[in-house]
């Protein structure tokens, strides 16, 4: 029983022990979530910024692209005016060219024979009209050159906005695929966010059934210790029944001793009186009337010498023994057979009185001629002197 009770508390301390470690180690996992958490969170909280101060970035390059794109429309319907105008003056070349021809001729016309009354006014006429035609051609010229000059400039800078378009458009698409990592990323943070958070609840949840746990394997062990201390007491207690049994088996085994040497005395003293009678029997006949009673009650004690047989034990039958002496605290007895008449442990009489049986016993210890029964039944209290078979 003690080594029992060793290994419940034993298992009791290394249940509690791997109980606390468990909630150590829960605890610690949860502070470890938490503050991983926290620094998602700050990681968190710094990509919306970047993102949008990204989206942010994002709308003024396309401001300057909306910009940019509304300078080069202008730009481009200036060209498209100075191309008008280059068209027109074009035209204009054109028909003072046709002009000019047409004065070549009008000229060789005029070159033929004429009265000199006419001759002066006409090459006046003529050179002042070729110093008009001269001063507006150069004048065209001039314009054309600073309308190619205009055009040169509009198509270098037309260039050099196709350039900043085009590395515009690269920083766009820079910042729009930056834009889809920042989304990716920040969608992965919200998942692990959300594991995180889930992780944490069943951490609590765990925690609260450890914590139940462990309040019903306390009160188990309070239960258990309240059931130890009372098994305690009653190994205390029954420890003071078997010595008090031990010491009622001493008293016993010494009074069934002293038993047992008074009945070697009387069989001593009955083979002396047996002697004594056979004396008689062969002496003095007449003396055999005297004393009946003596001759009669011989063959109800047997004293035989030699050890028991199937034979003697149909005489222990058919001669029952007697009660010697009863313990009712103890709950035994002692009778008058033993071994030397073929009684044995486990052997089982019934008792009678008056012809009446009132109980039965069991044998437990024998000696040569008596024996320790167990009372296993009795209607009455059993006595000294009550017959048994």
């Amino acid at each position: 029983m003690e080594q029992k009770i060793k290994f419940i508390i034993i298992g009791l301390v290394g249940f509690c022990i791997v109980c606390l470690f468990l909630f150590v180690q829960a605890a610690s996992q949860q502070q470890r979530l938490l503050r991983e958490s926290n620094d998602l969170k700050t990681e968190n909280t710094a990509l919306v910024s970047k993102a949008s101060k990204l989206e942010n970035d994002l709308k003024e390059t396309q401001g300057k692209i909306g910009s940019l794109k509304a300078e080069r429309d202008r730009v481009a319907a200036e060209l498209n005016d100075v191309q008008g105008k280059f068209e027109t003056a074009s035209k204009a070349r054109d028909e003072l060219i046709e002009k000019l021809k047409e004065k070549s001729r009008l000229q060789v016309v005029a070159s033929a024979p004429q009265p000199v009354q006419q001759q002066a006014p006409v090459s006046e006429n003529t050179d002042a009209y070729w110093g008009t035609v001269l001063k507006t051609k150069t004048d065209l010229e001039m314009q054309l050159s600073s309308i190619q000059v205009e055009l040169r400039n509009l198509q270098i800078s037309n260039e050099s906005l196709q350039r900043e378009k085009s590395v515009l458009e690269i920083d766009i698409n820079s910042l729009r695929n930056d834009k889809k990592d920042l989304s990716r990323q920040l969608d992965y943070n919200q998942k692990l966010l959300d594991s995180m958070s889930q992780e944490v609840v069943r951490e609590r949840n765990d925690k609260v059934a450890i914590q139940d746990s462990l309040k019903t394997i306390r009160a188990e062990n309070d239960v258990l210790s309240r059931q130890l201390k009372s098994l305690v007491s009653r190994k205390e207690v029954l420890d003071k029944k078997v010595q008090n049994l031990q010491e009622g088996k001493s008293t016993v085994e010494k009074r069934l001793n002293e038993m047992e040497t008074m009945l070697t005395d009387r069989i001593s003293k009955i083979d002396a009186l047996k002697n004594e009678l056979d004396a008689i029997k062969s002496g003095k006949a007449s003396d055999i009337d005297k004393e009946p009673k003596e001759s009669v009650e011989l063959p109800a004690i047997v004293v035989r010498s030699a050890p028991a047989t199937g034979g003697e034990r149909a005489g222990i039958q058919a001669f029952p023994g007697k009660i010697l002496a009863v313990n009712l605290d103890s709950n035994f007895v002692v009778i008058d057979l033993g071994s030397s008449f073929g009684v044995k442990v486990g052997d089982v009489f019934n008792v009678y009185r008056d012809a009446r049986s009132i109980g039965s016993i069991g044998v437990i210890q024998t000696r040569a001629n008596i024996s320790a029964c167990d009372i296993k039944r009795m209607s009455t209290p059993l006595k000294i002197g009550d017959s048994i078979k």
